[in-house]
């Protein structure tokens, strides 16, 4: 039998052990089972409590942080306030949206990104409460985490790496402090794979035709899918990814009831894409590019964006900067993985070089135990899922690269953040059990790695 929420084997009870059967063999086994079980619900312990005081310097950062003092909050917070008045997306360059336009021409609204519309409500609903719109957006996300917190917890009953997974990275916990784009998206696709990596789970249990109507579960899937194609278009690579998934479990799931799932997540998406293509006349880029040279400064026009006058990080293709320069010599690479693992601010609040050189030793260790058993001597349908999990990590790293070549140079690590999701799917499959004490050693130290980064060196220049 399995230790309950451990999934850890013990013998049943007047089982003939599958190994010599001498009773001190037995023994020996049955106190080494004991002392990893001990041990791991130690860890246990420890990842909660961190868990825990996350969400309490979420709660902090987003209270007392100053408006403003996180990147582009200022028109996040716009954009969320157009939806105050309004129900559906506007036209690109609609005066009543002036306000949200950037030094670049350019808007979060143009993008029909969903995310806006929820703020927009969370401010009606703020406003009922008494909240200040500031507040009632930070709310929402601070929320947002919470729950994702809470949900975590419950899923690690059977599952204990399930504590590990916010804390990953202190990053994550700062897009859900302040107001931003990134948050939603995140756990959206947060929601789809663990509910797809969870085999009890309402929509595996649908899809696999155990169930025989669809429950909450399926339609909270499906939704998360539809909200999610209308989120940050760097999110659109993980949708590939949950295809992958789908694929990966032919062999168990109703295509028919695929279908359905993929048919919900379509009538919620497509109406407001349809919509906002249609009030741009179809043209919806050209329409951008157009009031973007109308309004943009002079150094960030369209039309002067190639020119050496411009803005010097906007183009670099255009301006013959090779995509060597962009990674290297411009540090595409170190900036991503700061930013990646805690850097603050208008990405001008950095922690120690040493805190950085520590994180990337822990993440080639946990990369190593998750994914190197796979490599080795997983079975076919596991190296079938890590090379999805692989191509789409590629595919997340390369769209950050090329925006930053050929747009506008921004070496972000929350635009790689799809990757989380995806990698602790894979975890949760393949993970190799014997070696799950030392990955839940290796996130307890990332852990107190991003607590110390986020308390000291965060909330210690911005709270």
């Amino acid at each position: 039998m399995r230790a309950p929420g451990l999934n850890v084997e013990l013998p049943e009870i007047g089982e003939r052990p599958r190994t010599l059967g001498r009773p001190a063999r037995r023994a020996t086994s049955c106190s080494s089972i004991a002392h990893t079980v001990g041990w791991e619900r130690a860890l246990a312990v420890v990842l909660l409590l961190q868990l825990v005081a996350s969400a309490v310097l979420v709660g902090v950062m987003g209270l007392r942080s100053p408006g403003n003092a996180h990147p582009d909050e200022i028109l996040h917070f716009h954009a969320g306030q157009y939806f105050r008045e309004h129900w559906l997306p506007p036209p690109v360059g609609a005066p009543e949206a002036a306000t949200t336009y950037s030094s670049y021409g350019m808007s979060y609204l143009d993008e029909a990104d969903i995310v806006y519309w929820v703020f927009g409500e969370a401010v009606a609903l703020g406003k009922r409460l008494g909240l200040a719109p500031v507040a009632a957006m930070r709310w929402f996300q601070m929320t947002l985490y919470w729950s994702l917190v809470a949900w975590m917890i419950s899923r690690a009953r059977t599952f204990t790496p399930a504590l590990a997974f916010l804390l990953l990275t202190p990053q994550v916990w700062y897009v859900f402090s302040y107001i931003n784009g990134d948050a939603l998206p995140f756990a959206l696709l947060t929601v789809v794979l663990v509910e797809l990596g969870w085999p009890d789970s309402s929509v595996r249990s649908f899809l696999s035709g155990i169930q025989a109507r669809p429950g909450v579960g399926v339609f909270v899937v499906a939704g998360s899918l539809g909200l999610l194609a209308l989120s940050k278009l760097n999110y659109l690579v993980s949708i590939a990814f949950v295809g992958w998934v789908f694929l990966w479990l032919r062999g168990e799931v109703r295509w028919r009831r695929v279908a359905l799932v993929a048919l919900i997540a379509a009538a919620i998406a497509l109406p407001w894409a349809t919509y906002h293509s249609w009030v741009n006349d179809f043209h919806t880029g050209q329409n951008i590019v157009e009031h973007a040279e109308k309004v943009a400064v002079p150094g960030m026009k369209p039309s002067a964006q190639a020119s050496p006058t411009s803005f010097p990080y906007m183009a670099l293709r255009a301006k013959g900067v090779s995509m060597w320069d962009v990674l290297v010599t411009l540090d595409w690479v170190g900036l991503s993985f700061r930013s990646f693992c805690g850097l603050y601010g208008w990405m001008s609040i950095a922690a120690p070089g040493w805190l950085y050189q520590v994180f990337a030793g822990l993440y080639a260790s946990l990369l190593a135990i998750v994914i190197l058993p796979t490599v080795l001597r997983g079975s076919p349908n596991a190296r079938l899922l890590l090379t999805g999990f692989q191509v789409c990590a590629m595919l997340v790293v390369a769209q950050s690269v090329y925006r930053s070549w050929v747009f506008d140079f921004q070496g972000q690590g929350r635009y790689l953040f799809p990757i989380l999701p995806m990698l602790f799917f894979c975890w949760r499959q393949c993970e190799a059990t014997a070696l799950r004490l030392p990955a839940l050693g290796v996130a307890v130290m990332m852990g107190g790695l991003g607590l110390l980064s986020f308390a000291l060196i965060g909330l210690g220049a911005l709270a």
